[in-house]
């Protein structure tokens, strides 16, 4: 009698497995979205939150308390796998706050996928069917093994895409042995190694500038620099083959921005006269040769810059400075703003900035002008301003519309001017306006070739050239030091008095060393690990 009493007490305190309960929704959710190609999914988090979930407790508080621990740490998890930016990214990046209401709005609309939510809602309905009859605690555990055990040490990694092929460009990298696949760890050491070459490789390479010969005609070099425009963003606008383009002497089909921000591409594109450098690099002192605007002003040429913004947001005028920019930016302030910036500072129209510039050029004795403008009128979140000081919708197709035309119409004005000027269209990168599984619409913290991919056009206002039949395509791989150099051919080379102009672009020098995964390029994130687009470790390009 006494022994079966003391069996009762052991079973009474016997642990007891009680399974995931409806967390089993959350796991295959989460596994759903992974083999989607939605998120990542990072095996040790995920299996120590599911190993805190079926450690059985007692008393049923102390249950009850854990699964409210739960939610906050199954949303951090989730936000973890997700490709949304780190938390630390906002911290270092305090200038969000000054986002317009609107913005911030509009910015919590695009997190909402309906169309996802709607596949989750009958995941939910057939998750609940499914419950009543499946111990579904053991099917979620089964879906964790199946991705676990693949990327445990020693056991064959499985592939749906065979991807083993290494393709190189620019730089003397040997195939990969695809009997023997690396691992993500020493993948990332390799690369890491090689775009370290890449950057000391890239310290010898600079445009020299020599002075114009005694009988050539002095001319202006207008750099019309443009946030958020790529060629993707084109071609969803239906923009591509607006007249802008054919009318360019020059256009580099393959020009990459190598960044996704405005101020690095700004100093990238100020530094243009000298080879690629790493991130940290461009806000350290850079030899005064790196300078184009410096090697310009050595030649005679008075520099100048104007924005159609205030140039406050991110101390953008600062950015100009340490790009080795002296002469403070014209702002059309007493003009009535065309837009109202997602940050609510005022945005004029690019062909009013344009010509208040220009009247002022055309008041000057200067010979020689080189001029640096910037324009924000695409940039995510604007808003088309109204006589009321409110503001509505303004989409970006219309703004980039208006703006291609803005340029155009300037150019018309220079043209009949009878004045002679070289004018370089640049944008710093594009709007990710179609996004992709890994960032929504507008989000731009990866590199895309989507968003780094730029329309870069070159035309000579004024030449006695005749114009060409058809535009000049560079087609190779390109970027700042190409247009450098082809500054520096223009100025010591007298190409307004030569009879044809296709000379200029023989023999540029290619300019972006490349490494692919076969048709899977790839990025490094705080010179840290590579990923691939479809968001596993693999290979990169090298910009």
């Amino acid at each position: 009698m006494a022994n079966n009493t003391c069996t009762e007490v052991q079973e009474t305190h016997a642990p007891v497995w009680r399974g995931f309960g409806h967390w089993n929704f959350y796991f295959m959710a989460k596994l759903g979205l992974y083999w989607a190609g939605s998120i990542n999914f990072d095996i040790f988090y995920n299996a120590v939150f599911a190993a805190f979930l079926l450690l059985p407790l007692r008393p049923n508080t102390l249950s009850v308390l854990r699964h409210w621990l739960a939610v906050p740490i199954a949303i951090a998890v989730l936000y973890y796998d997700s490709w949304l930016p780190p938390i630390q990214r906002l911290i270092e990046q305090p200038e969000v706050l000054n986002f317009s209401s609107d913005y911030l709005l509009e910015l919590l609309l695009r997190f909402i996928n309906w169309q996802l939510l709607g596949t989750g809602f009958i995941f939910l309905v057939v998750y609940l069917f499914l419950a009543s009859w499946l111990r579904m605690t053991a099917w979620s555990l089964l879906a964790l093994l199946l991705v676990a055990l693949p990327r445990m040490p020693g056991l064959p990694h499985f592939s749906f895409n065979d991807a083993t092929d290494v393709v190189t460009q620019g730089l003397n990298i040997a195939p990969n042995n695809t009997a023997a696949a690396p691992r993500a760890a020493d993948m990332n050491t390799v690369l890491n190694e090689e775009l370290e070459r890449f950057y000391q490789a890239e310290q010898s390479r600079r445009t020299e500038f020599s002075a114009p010969t005694a009988d050539a005609a002095p001319f202006d070099v207008l750099l019309l620099n443009v946030c958020s425009l790529a060629w993707s963003d084109l071609e969803i606008s239906q923009l591509s083959a607006h007249p802008l383009f054919e009318k360019m002497d020059i256009m580099f089909d393959q020009f990459n921005s190598a960044t996704s921000y405005s101020g690095p591409a700004v100093i990238r594109l100020m530094r243009a006269s000298c080879g690629q450098t790493g991130h940290k690099a461009l806000y350290q002192s850079a030899d005064s040769q790196c300078h184009i605007f410096e090697n310009l002003r050595a030649l005679g040429f008075t520099d100048s810059a104007a924005l159609n913004h205030t140039g406050e947001f991110e101390n953008f005028i600062d950015e100009l400075k340490v790009a080795g920019l002296s002469a403070p930016p014209l702002v059309p302030r007493r003009l009535r703003p065309h837009l109202k910036g997602f940050d609510g500072t005022p945005i004029w129209s690019d062909y009013d900035a344009l010509n208040m510039w220009w009247q002022e050029r055309l008041a000057s004795d200067a010979p020689a002008t080189a001029l640096f403008y910037n324009s924000i009128t695409l940039h995510d979140g604007n808003r088309e301003a109204t006589l009321d000081g409110g503001s509505r919708v303004s989409p970006y197709p219309k703004r980039a519309k208006q703006l291609l035309d803005d340029f155009d119409s300037f150019m018309q004005e220079i043209e009949a001017s009878g004045r002679q000027a070289m004018v370089v269209f640049v944008p710093e990168h594009g709007a990710a306006l179609a996004g992709d599984r890994m960032q929504m619409s507008g989000m731009r913290e990866i590199p895309a070739p989507a968003i780094t991919h730029v329309p870069v056009g070159v035309r000579f206002i004024g030449t006695q050239a005749e114009p060409p039949k058809k535009t000049i395509h560079i087609d190779t791989a390109s970027s700042y030091l190409a247009l450098s150099e082809l500054v520096s051919r223009a100025v010591s080379r007298a190409v307004f008095d030569a009879p044809q102009v296709d000379w200029l672009a023989r023999g540029l020098r290619a300019e972006a060393a490349q490494l692919y995964r076969r048709e899977s390029p790839s990025f490094t994130l705080h010179n840290d690990s590579w990923w691939r687009r479809d968001g596993t470790p693999g290979i990169s390009e090298l910009n």
